[in-house]
């Protein structure tokens, strides 16, 4: 197996890459790449008029541009790097797109957005955009792995840092470039790599350029390795120290055989999908308390006390009194306090976050009553086990507690295709109506067989 002193860990994974032009793709990885696609959208349209979306299109339509790709909601053309950019954009600050725990990244955000684009410009198949989404992500995720967990809790925002890879690679598939391409696109997108810290999160609605700016990045790389750009030969061992003095390069090239193919598959390997708009290690505790309100005679006005001892991961997100729609998705106080003061899990998806809300007193209070612990033992388990212990206690010291593994929800690991479509409906539905919301379903179903993705990009236009 390459190590990193070896100059073929980035030929390897190019050469794995380019195997899948002509590969047949397991039937399986075929049906997970279609569900990370038909999330991916549900979360674009969710992000139509979330955020920064209405300014990211000023800015775009005020740069004019080639009419190449379709800038939605509303249609207008301009060029795939402009789309791109604020498709990603859109979605990223929503805290709904998928994760990779092994890898703390969010593909989908970066490479459905900037794959839907760039196949449209250039005619791709759906067959075509599907191997190029699955290198993108098995790219992806093994350079999150070699810096799991350490790059996180050093400070880097690792969705931001890591955010351009699998848009090159999936840019690259769809250009069509041979595995030197490939190569030459990964040296220029390592020298590239937007490196965020794990403030972005705190410091204002920039973060949502976050997601926009790697997925350009990643694209820029692809493109200028395609008219003839070096990336560093070094690249790679230049910059993975750098980001982190614990690192497992080992892990970049694992699961690929000696034949340049993958064997084994980041996307069967632990994809997550997101049910509500928050940071990721909230889940647990968030299902923890929906299913104590729903098993147990517990009024929220009886409460006195929400004990949750959790990962360290999970314990960082511990500001009561969030400000801002971006803090309040990283608050675990808060998201508590909604679930059990509405217990509405849809709250989650976005009304909890409107202004008005974050002042509600009766939120606030129950936020305060939140009290978190961290457990080493459940850190030293991640990601293997995404485990919390949830106890509620109610005003007669009357006590009842439940103890969560989120890796056992198979909806989270291994969503039914009726997972990804109830909360692709749910979220659609309201914006697209119901013909486009199931046109969108029965197109993603059959992407494989489809000539072009034109079909999806118009279903996707709100009625006016």
């Amino acid at each position: 197996m390459p190590s990193l002193s070896e100059p073929f860990v980035l030929k390897t994974l190019a050469q794995a890459s380019a195997a899948l032009y002509t590969q047949t793709l397991p039937a399986e990885i075929l049906w997970r790449a279609k569900q990370r696609v038909l999330d991916t959208l549900g979360c674009l349209v969710a992000g139509y008029e979330a955020g920064i979306s209405s300014q990211i299109r000023d800015y775009v339509l005020s740069q004019g541009g080639k009419a190449e790709s379709t800038l939605l909601p509303n249609g207008e053309k301009t060029t795939t790097a402009l789309v791109a950019l604020a498709h990603a954009t859109y979605i990223f600050g929503l805290e709904l797109a998928d994760a990779a725990p092994r890898g703390t990244v969010h593909p989908g955000c970066e490479i459905v957005s900037v794959a839907m684009a760039l196949a449209e410009r250039q005619g791709s198949s759906g067959l075509a955009l599907l191997a190029a989404i699955v290198a993108g992500y098995e790219v992806e995720i093994r350079f999150g792995r070699a810096l799991h967990p350490h790059a996180f809790y050093k400070g880097w925002s690792t969705i931001g840092l890591l955010g351009a890879i699998g848009p090159a690679v999936t840019s690259a598939m769809l250009l069509k470039q041979d595995s030197d391409g490939i190569e030459r696109t990964l040296g220029s997108v390592l020298s590239l790599l937007p490196a965020a810290t794990g403030r972005v999160s705190q410091a204002g609605s920039v973060k949502w350029l976050v997601g926009g700016h790697a997925c350009a990045t990643g694209l820029m790389a692809a493109e200028m390795a395609g008219r003839g750009t070096q990336g560093s030969a070094q690249a790679l061992n230049i910059w993975l120290p750098v980001i982190s003095e614990k690192n497992a390069p080992e892990r970049l090239t694992e699961g690929i055989d000696a034949n340049g193919h993958f064997t084994q598959w980041e996307l069967l390997s632990g994809v997550l999908t997101k049910y509500y708009a928050t940071v990721g290690p909230i889940a647990a505790p968030l299902d923890a308390v929906f299913s104590l309100m729903k098993t147990h005679p517990i009024k929220a006005q009886d409460i006195k006390a929400i004990r949750i001892n959790c990962t360290k991961r999970t314990a960082i997100f511990n500001n009561p009194a969030p400000d801002s729609d971006h803090t309040a998705r990283a608050s675990l106080p808060y998201c508590v306090a909604v679930a059990i003061c509405t217990q509405d899990p849809a709250q989650l998806l976005g009304p909890a976050y409107e202004p008005s809300r974050l002042q509600d007193p009766t939120l606030l209070r129950m936020a305060q009553r939140v009290l978190i612990s961290e457990n080493e033992d459940y850190e030293n388990q991640y990601p293997a086990h995404s485990l919390c212990n949830v106890s509620i206690q109610l005003q007669d010291d009357c006590e009842f507690s439940i103890e969560v593994d989120r890796t056992q929800n198979p909806r989270y690991l291994k969503p039914s295709d009726e997972d990804i479509e109830a909360k692709f409906r749910l979220i659609a539905t309201p914006s697209l109506g119901t013909e486009k919301t199931e046109r969108i379903i029965q197109l993603v179903k059959n992407l494989d067989a489809l000539d072009n993705v034109q079909s999806i990009m118009e279903a996707l236009r709100p009625e006016r």
